[in-house]
């Protein structure tokens, strides 16, 4: 079978593919795009693992270590297994088995062929068997957890040899949130078995079990709240939260900044992340070693029944001015911390858009790890600003953040102000010379900010720093170490710089170990109103005036330009409306000249609709046009056409099904 879609394999490209193996296990260049961007990114990340590509089976969890796998995770098998068992017949006809992993990649229950199973017992594609990509290379499993995407891989695109005449697909199982991952559901075969509807399948399972749980955390959730009820009244004088079963914050009684004030609470910044010791899928031990220092075990209930744990609940005394709290009677006070409140490194980025979540989220993600991180986007959508939030969410947010714009600085300016100089190394020098960016930088982080306008001649040195920590300093000849973390931005396409030869691929694959795309402001126009009520309150302030009332002319012109400078033009805009108005109002007639020609030239589709069944018959073809638009411009990647579009990828396979619906409707009425 042959197939040109991206995320599925040619099968008739495997020679290609094998001497592109061989070329990168020797560090040779490759050939042109004979490997998939998937794959190659893949075997890039088993590099910098130092993967054995000689490695010929996974190790082997041993039997007490999967059954307790297997109980922690006795949810999800339960979910999995009527999907596992329904695909099993079907695959066993094919040659195939079909497997559900744990998040790290063990193998914790598998079906199918008899034959394929005996076979995979040689590489230890077997119960307890794992296969994480830091240890077995790419392969289906592990490449989908490390990309978080479905994905699928045949034969030579492995990394290591006793796996190539194996493929395989597979497809992360997320929880409701669509933020932590669960398992994976993975079909294998050799690789006789290929098809590329494995894929399809996957997914289709993984959505199946998603699905099953998200109805269960329901079910969950609402007898959480119906057995803590009579917590929240009687004691409504304190500070009450409500956690579910993985430890994330489903409710509280409003009185947080009371216990931040007199207990030092510091809280996840979102619903989504988790306070690990109340995540009662580990074991108490494990919860009592992730407590943080203001949680106190008294303060914690466990809710449930005879059916199970749903959740807990976290009372905490307050200290009111008629007397102790009802909650702490017969309870020795503790010392109140000496902490004031902490501040959300991501507060300043501001907007509540899908496309912006999924951005911050994978930040906040990405802060506490020592990795560098690439930021991806045009010009303006505050690069710099997410760095700094990066560093300040990191380990060490009082060490130094350092920004330099690459693409602003001749070459010889830029080699000064990256690697610093001694006196008379060059005319103008200053006496007793001066430090670089990177001295400057060491134990914190330096910004790389447009690294893509680096020049060519110089990115050896930068990658020698990356590479050794050791900076030399122009026209000197001692060495200095530094320990910097990187976070660079660019608003070119890196990969096409490469190929094209103005950006070498070693400081490439340095740099973007790991990478975030910020959404441009035309893709998260829900933002748009956020951001102009925040930069009212933030203006009125800087000027010392009220904040003034915004004209519905204005708050429409705003939503429907298409902002080709991002959130610095609006800002720039919107400061300049602000301080022209003279009056408490920002009206019509302030507007800049481009704006009153968008408005002009793309009137709201609301204003030419001539009746709400009009309308909303235009705005599902306006949406249809916009999905069907994405998918084909992200060729069929799914992932990234819904980063395009600002929603979430389960968002974007409803509305596909949908679409695919309604278009079988149609040719069935002709």
């Amino acid at each position: 079978m042959h197939s040109n879609h991206p995320h599925i394999p040619q099968t008739r490209n495997e020679n290609a593919v094998a001497e592109s193996w061989e070329r990168f296990i020797h560090d040779d260049p490759l050939e042109e795009a004979s490997v998939r961007e998937v794959v190659l990114e893949s075997w890039q990340r088993c590099r910098s693992e130092a993967v054995d590509p000689t490695r010929s089976s996974a190790p082997a969890e041993n039997d007490d270590k999967v059954r307790l796998l297997r109980e922690k995770h006795r949810q999800l098998q339960e979910a999995a297994r009527p999907v596992l068992i329904g695909l099993q017949e079907i695959l066993q006809a094919s040659g195939s088995i079909i497997m559900l992993t744990d998040p790290g990649g063990t193998i914790i229950d598998l079906h199918g062929d008899s034959r394929t199973r005996d076979a995979g017992e040689h590489v230890n594609l077997a119960q307890g068997g794992r296969w994480d990509e830091g240890v077995m290379g790419t392969n289906a499993i592990g490449t989908a957890i490390a990309a978080l995407e479905p994905v699928q891989i045949y034969a030579s695109e492995h990394y290591c040899l006793d796996v190539k005449r194996w493929t395989c697909a597979a497809a992360p199982i997320l929880d409701p949130t669509g933020t932590t991952l669960l398992g994976v559901i993975d079909v294998s075969g050799v690789k006789d078995t290929f098809h590329g509807h494995s894929l399809g399948l996957v997914i289709a399972a993984a959505r199946q079990v998603e699905a099953v749980l998200a109805s269960r955390e329901r079910d969950l959730h609402a007898r959480l709240l119906e057995n803590s009820m009579d917590g929240f009244v009687r004691y409504g004088s304190d500070c009450v939260m409500l956690f579910d079963h993985r430890g994330r914050l489903l409710r509280h009684n409003g009185r947080l900044q009371a216990a931040r004030e007199q207990h030092g609470v510091l809280l996840p910044f979102t619903n989504e992340e988790r306070v690990e010791a109340l995540d009662l899928e580990l074991t108490a031990d494990e919860r009592a070693i992730r407590a943080p220092r203001w949680l106190r075990s008294e303060w914690v209930r466990i809710i449930g029944s005879a059916d199970g744990r749903f959740g807990s609940m976290v009372v905490i005394p307050l200290q009111h001015a008629a007397g102790r709290s009802t909650a702490a009677a017969g309870v020795r006070e503790s010392p109140r911390h000496a902490t004031g409140r902490e501040d959300d490194p991501f507060a300043e980025i501001v907007g509540s858009s899908e496309a912006l979540f999924a951005a911050k989220s994978r930040a906040r993600r990405l802060a506490p790890l020592d990795l560098p991180v690439m930021l991806l986007g045009e010009t303006g959508v505050g690069k710099e600003l997410f760095a700094r939030a990066i560093h300040r969410a990191g380990g060490k947010p009082d060490a130094p953040f350092v920004a330099i714009n690459c693409g602003a600085l001749t070459r010889e300016l830029l080699a000064s102000e990256l690697f610093g100089y001694v006196e008379g190394a060059f005319t103008g020098a200053r006496r007793h010379g001066l430090p670089g960016k990177f001295e400057l930088a060491d134990g914190g982080t330096l910004f790389l900010d447009e690294v893509g306008e680096l020049p060519l001649d110089m990115q050896p040195h930068l990658l020698r720093v990356l590479q050794d920590g050791i900076v030399v300093r122009m026209g000197d000849t001692r060495e200095r170490q530094v320990s910097v973390r990187i976070i660079a931005a660019t608003n070119r396409e890196l990969r096409g710089e490469v190929a094209a030869g103005r950006f070498r691929e070693d400081l490439f694959h340095r740099l973007c170990v790991t990478s975030i795309r910020l959404p441009a402001l035309r893709e998260r126009p829900d933002d748009i109103t956020h951001i102009i009520d925040h930069l009212n309150a933030r203006l009125a302030q800087k000027y010392g005036c009220p904040t003034k009332a915004i004209s519905d002319e204005v708050r429409r012109a705003f939503l429907r330009y298409r902002w080709p400078g991002n959130v610095r033009e609006l800002q720039n805009v919107f400061e300049g409306v602000f301080a022209l108005s003279d009056s408490g109002l920002i009206d019509f007639s302030l507007l800049p000249e481009e704006l009153l020609a968008s408005t002009r030239s793309a009137p709201l589709a609301a204003d030419a609709s001539p009746s709400a069944g009009a309308s909303a018959t235009r705005l599902e073809d306006l949406e249809q046009q916009a999905i069907l638009a994405a998918v084909a411009n992200a060729g069929g990647n799914i992932s990234q056409a819904a980063r395009t579009l600002g929603i979430s990828r389960s968002t974007l396979y409803v509305k596909l099904a949908s679409l695919r619906g309604r278009a079988g409707k149609a040719a069935h009425r002709h």
